[in-house]
C-alpha cells in the first residue's frame, strides 16, 4: 500500500463513554494506547474488553472505520484525523463504548 499523509504512530487515551450491557472496564487514568496508520491501513489493539486488533482503511480526508469480530460480536472504531496528528474516534462493542483521543 502507498503511504498516506496520515501514516504514523498515534498515542491516545481511552474514556469509557457508555455501557450497553455487562461489565465494562474503565481504562486506568493516564494509560496510553497506540494506534498505527501505515499505507492507508489503520490498526488499533483493543485491550480494555477484548484482546483483539481493529483494522480498517483511512480515506483521503482522514476518516476511517476499523473493526473486528469477537466471540461477543462486532467491535467498530469510527474516527477522523484532523490537523497535525489530532485523532479522535469512537469505539462501539456489543457491551461498551469508548472514546479515543490522541495526545500530541
Amino acid at each position: 500500500q502507498a503511504p498516506t499523509k496520515f501514516d504514523g504512530h498515534y498515542v491516545g487515551e481511552l474514556t469509557l463513554t457508555g455501557i450497553a450491557s455487562g461489565d465494562c472496564t474503565k481504562p486506568p487514568v493516564g494509560a496510553e494506547y497506540p494506534l498505527t496508520i501505515a499505507g492507508g491501513q489503520v490498526s488499533f489493539k483493543y485491550v480494555p474488553r477484548f484482546d483483539t486488533t481493529l483494522r480498517g482503511r483511512i480515506d483521503a480526508n482522514g476518516g476511517f472505520k476499523a473493526g473486528a469480530s469477537t466471540k461477543h460480536g462486532l467491535v467498530t472504531m469510527t474516527g477522523q484525523v484532523t490537523g497535525y496528528r489530532n485523532l479522535t474516534a469512537d469505539i462501539v462493542s456489543p457491551s461498551c463504548r469508548y472514546r479515543f483521543q490522541s495526545k500530541n
